[in-house]
């Protein structure tokens, strides 16, 4: 390859810098991942992978493998909370030879990804926390907790909402917006088959309850409802408060009365962050949550991060000069990634509020994302 960019560093194991390594390793650059955690993700739930997302993994050549592995579905279906159907949304709005959506356990994706990153020639490797780094004119060296360091000729930080890489670069600490609601999250076995084509969402008052179809008979539940900013949740009495809780939805009774602990409730609390300046500087670059986290209302946000990856990586075998392909990198993904954000939020604001209109934000989402990424 003649390019002044060969050697790129990716911060961040997720599903955004998998996808980069994924990507650019196939174009020819020597990738290293490094991943902060001593193992990659072994918990949580499902995932929903939306038509926009699909495009992007058929380009990198993970799409069969991914659906092989998940359940397809056609309609999003919204019910009160007795189970009556309110309305229902088309999913497949981008490509009809496309599925509407792909639905996939996170293990079983990040399994997925590494191993084709790792096909792709990319070297990952684990326990490597990024705490600094410092630039030259010809490179970057990247020091790590462990004590060691690494030089390359760009870091590219897909390290998350609290990126390390993203305040050093910015040269502050970025705060996360609290959004006022939070969401537990667990698997879900049936003892026969429950699912069909479609993602199933209850709605009573605030509070949304989805259930996510991973099989024909297993799938994900998640709960979103508002908390304090200073709410504790008890992870002892966590599964029989969120029982009692789904006892308010006589629609999901056939979820309550499966519901196991051996498969552990998870909670977290929904905030957002946006970079609005531009995603780089000197030999640094950012993608994913580091730059764009949100509300997961609109499943749009590892979409965005798999985005990310195939542009950047377009951008960087476009142009051999790194600081202008970044530039062209952001120009291309900042405002509709930002876009995509603001609806997920405003979904989250008008469940607090009690504000209808929900679908016609869908609708507008997809208007969005049928615009070339």
């Amino acid at each position: 390859m003649n390019h002044e960019v060969k050697k790129i560093i990716i911060a961040g194991g997720g599903i955004g810098g998998l996808c980069a390594a994924i990507s650019l390793g196939r174009a020819g650059f020597e990738v290293t991942l490094c991943e902060a955690a001593s193992e990659m993700r072994k918990s949580g739930a499902g995932i929903l992978q939306p038509q926009n997302a699909l495009g992007v993994l058929r380009e990198i050549g993970v799409y069969e493998e991914c659906c092989q592995n998940g359940f397809q579905t056609e309609w999003l279906k919204q019910h009160d909370e007795n189970g009556s159907l309110l309305f229902k949304v088309r999913e497949a709005f981008l490509d009809d030879s496309l599925p509407g959506r792909n639905n996939i356990l996170r293990q079983t994706l990040n399994d997925i990804l590494r191993k084709h990153a790792e096909a792709a020639g990319a070297t990952i490797l684990l326990g490597k926390k990024v705490v600094s780094y410092e630039e030259t004119a010809d490179e970057i060296t990247v020091h790590f907790a462990d004590g060691t360091v690494m030089t390359a000729d760009i870091l590219a930080g897909f390290d998350g909402i609290r990126s390390v890489v993203r305040d050093q670069m910015l040269q502050r600490e970025v705060k996360t917006e609290y959004l006022g609601m939070g969401a537990h999250r667990f698997f879900i076995s049936f003892p026969e088959r429950v699912f069909h084509d479609s993602t199933l969402m209850y709605k009573k008052g605030q509070t949304q309850v989805g259930v996510v179809p991973l099989s024909e008979k297993t799938g994900y539940v998640f709960i979103i409802r508002p908390y304090d900013a200073d709410c504790t949740d008890d992870e002892d009495t966590r599964f029989e408060r969120v029982k009692d809780l789904l006892h308010g939805f006589p629609g999901v009774k056939f979820v309550t009365e499966n519901m196991s602990k051996e498969y552990p409730v998870l909670f977290h609390k929904i905030e957002q962050m946006a970079v609005k300046e531009p995603w780089h500087r000197g030999r640094v670059v950012l993608g994913g949550d580091a730059v764009h986290a949100g509300a997961p209302t609109l499943a749009q946000g590892a979409a965005m991060a798999i985005e990310d990856a195939i542009v950047l990586s377009e951008e960087l075998q476009n142009d051999e000069n790194h600081e202008t392909a970044f530039q062209a990198y952001f120009e291309r993904r900042a405002e509709r990634a930002l876009q995509i954000q603001n609806l997920s939020s405003e979904i989250v604001r008008r469940e607090i509020k009690g504000t209808p209109g929900v679908q016609d934000i869908i609708g507008e989402c997809h208007r969005l994302l049928k615009e070339p990424y």
